[in-house]
């Protein structure tokens, strides 16, 4: 009994803590996690770019809308794609992430995993429907990039999934 009444004295004389506090009545209110910086970054897209897949999972289950681009048009699945993190790629698809959002310069996030080397990751994205035929405002594919960085496998497994999307498109 005694413990309890010298945490709540130690509690009370912390500013903040003190039910009958002002701070704490007047506290403002947690930022949204749809809040976004000045370039446009939501709270979602920094936790990926820091790799953070446990903060990831609170703010999705928390509301963020995992399509949320950046002013430049990046999404969580770009960056999440670029840096490898698997577990994040495969968690933002499963809560319907757009794995064919391009920017303002067409990019996606498959071309991203192509360009940086990201095998298993084109293999996730090609797996949820990623389209390889895409171009870019440059007039390039996930397959032109993996092929400028001699990412050999990468660009087999692409010229294999244009190949049977050409097919299907018949």
């Amino acid at each position: 009994m005694r413990k309890d009444a010298t945490l709540l004295l130690l509690l009370a004389l912390i500013p903040g803590c003190s039910k009958s506090s002002t701070a704490t009545k007047n506290a403002p209110a947690p930022p949204s996690v749809e809040a976004k910086d000045s370039e446009g970054n939501s709270a979602l897209l920094r936790a990926v770019n820091n790799g953070d897949t446990t903060e990831v999972r609170r703010l999705v289950e928390a509301g963020a809308d995992v399509n949320s681009a950046s002013n430049s048009g990046v999404t969580p699945l770009m960056n999440a794609a670029g840096m490898g993190n698997k577990e994040a790629v495969e968690y933002l698809i499963q809560k319907g992430a757009d794995v064919n959002h391009r920017t303002s310069g067409s990019y996606t996030a498959l071309m991203q995993a192509a360009l940086v080397g990201q095998t298993e990751i084109v293999k996730v994205l090609l797996n949820a429907g990623a389209d390889a035929s895409v171009k870019d405002a440059g007039g390039r594919t996930a397959m032109t990039y993996a092929e400028e960085q001699k990412h050999v496998e990468i660009a087999q497994l692409l010229k294999q999934k244009s190949g049977s999307q050409s097919a299907g498109k018949n």
